[in-house]
């Protein structure tokens, strides 16, 4: 991760959350992960999706594609990042949002992550 992603992710409470968890995950310390899932979503995001199957997913893409790390930030702001993944077991990019409330305790409100597909043009075949 380059130094400017670095203090992007830093300087956004959504980007200090994403650090947190990503860090976690890639521990794969799963009861301190449900408890961060437990302490850090909206109960809205909880009311979609419960903690054990929000920590299940996690496990899963542990299982599938092991560690994550930023390649790039793509956008970020106060309560709002979108970061490009490199993991550890697959040659793909995966898309990673982040989002959360702009009041303290800057609950988490959207997590979502999706495989960046390469977007062919019909240039290509010319």
């Amino acid at each position: 991760m380059s130094q400017t992603d670095k203090l992007a992710l830093q300087r956004s409470q959504a980007g200090m959350r994403f650090i947190a968890q990503t860090s976690i995950y890639n521990q794969a310390n799963w009861p301190r992960l449900a408890q961060f899932i437990r302490e850090s979503y909206a109960p809205v995001l909880l009311e979609e999706r419960n903690v054990a199957e929000r920590l299940a997913d996690f496990q899963a893409w542990q299982a599938q594609m092991g560690r994550m790390r930023v390649k790039q930030v793509l956008a970020s702001n106060e309560h709002h990042v979108v970061v490009a993944l490199e993991v550890e077991r697959e040659a793909n990019l995966y898309y990673l949002e982040l989002q959360c409330e702009g009041d303290y305790p800057h609950l988490i409100t959207r997590c979502w992550l999706a495989p960046l597909v390469p977007v062919e043009s019909e240039d290509e075949d010319a």
